[in-house]
């Protein structure tokens, strides 16, 4: 039984530390919104990650620079707005509005081009309840393993902020709650940390390089007290870096922390994990971040999203931590320790040449 629950564990830990050879996320694509109504007029300022808009639309051959990503996108501009057309809704008391793609441009997130949408909506009244249905990279079109979008939206006195994801389609506005947004929000953060292997890794390097239960709970609590202060930060606009810089530094802060575990070299960890939290937390928010506005409606996205992260790291521990434990209790604990870290600098040197040098 023991040897059992020991190879469950070496497996569950290969898993982890090399379920990718190619990209630090699993196709979870995150898209942006940005709804507002004037009168009888809707306009949808819709931002979608331009290579997995290409898997759903034909964009013609492959782009090398924005220039001719942003030709490509205005020479299917028509093919666009036909599959925009019963994925994007906007209705008034049950009536469907009239969409019409306006403009297209390129934009970057998070060193990814972003196809920059803009729809507008004309409706057949300007009072009413308005909804809004958003069914855009579904799971029956294979272009992406999840996509989710955030959404800004001001109808009148109601604005705030939403989540499409594949469970939520559909949106009438007026009925968003403080606790269903927080729900929403909450739920990204745990996403968000789990679906980004890059975080996951660092965390199970720390987790690699815990002598104890006590000294696991003293770097997770610094790495979680500085993503914090840049999380908040950022997204109350004190802070701002751009993520071509904030996105290699967390990949080489993979591969530094698990260069150390391999050299035994940890005793300045708690300071290290706090500097590197730091990085962490701007990559955070640059998956959050929609405006610069300050409002009561963003503090409360910023703390689910940030609890959310919270206990998707929980979660992350309650996995890995007892079976680096059942391993440590084994012969083979010292080769299987050490080619897991190895694997795990590997992928974080990896990532770091490929977004300082290749992107």
């Amino acid at each position: 039984m023991r040897r059992l629950l020991v190879l469950t564990g070496l497996t569950v830990l290969l898993f982890l530390t090399g379920a990718s050879s190619a990209s630090a996320h699993v196709i979870a694509s995150t898209g942006y919104s940005s709804v507002h109504q004037e009168g009888n007029r809707v306009t949808w300022l819709l931002s979608l990650e331009y290579d997995v808009l290409s898997r759903a639309v034909a964009l013609g051959a492959p782009a090398s620079d924005d220039g001719q990503r942003a030709q490509s996108l205005d020479n299917a501009k028509n093919e666009i707005g036909e599959y925009l057309h019963d994925r994007v809704i906007v209705s008034v008391d049950g009536a469907a509005c009239e969409p019409a793609l306006e403009t297209t441009a390129i934009g970057t997130r998070a060193t990814k081009a972003y196809a920059d949408l803009g729809l507008v909506f004309e409706c057949a009244g300007s009072t009413g309840a308005f909804s809004l249905r958003y069914d855009v990279f579904a799971a029956e079109e294979a272009v992406a393993d999840d996509h989710t979008n955030l959404a800004e939206y001001s109808f009148g006195d109601a604005s705030g902020r939403m989540v499409f994801d594949r469970s939520h389609h559909d949106f009438t506005v007026g009925d968003n709650t403080v606790a269903s947004s927080s729900l929403q929000f909450g739920k990204m953060g745990v996403e968000h940390i789990l679906l980004g292997l890059d975080h996951v890794l660092f965390v199970v390097a720390l987790i690699l390089g815990a002598a104890n239960l006590r000294g696991l709970v003293q770097v997770i609590s610094m790495f979680t007290v500085a993503h914090s202060v840049t999380l908040v930060s950022t997204l109350l606009g004190g802070v701002s870096v751009p993520a071509v810089i904030v996105e290699p530094l967390i990949a080489l802060s993979i591969a530094f922390v698990a260069v150390e575990n391999l050299l035994g070299s940890t005793r300045h960890r708690l300071p290290v994990v706090f500097g590197f939290g730091l990085l962490h937390g701007l990559g955070f928010a640059g998956s959050l971040r929609i405006t610069d506005r300050v409002s009561p409606e963003l503090l409360v996205s910023l703390l689910s999203f940030n609890v959310g992260i919270e206990v998707g790291q929980a979660l992350l521990l309650l996995a890995v931590f007892p079976l680096v434990l059942l391993i440590r209790r084994t012969r083979v604990a010292v080769p299987v320790v050490r080619s897991a870290t190895g694997v795990v600098a590997a992928f974080g040197l990896y990532w770091f040449v490929e977004r300082f040098f290749l992107a």
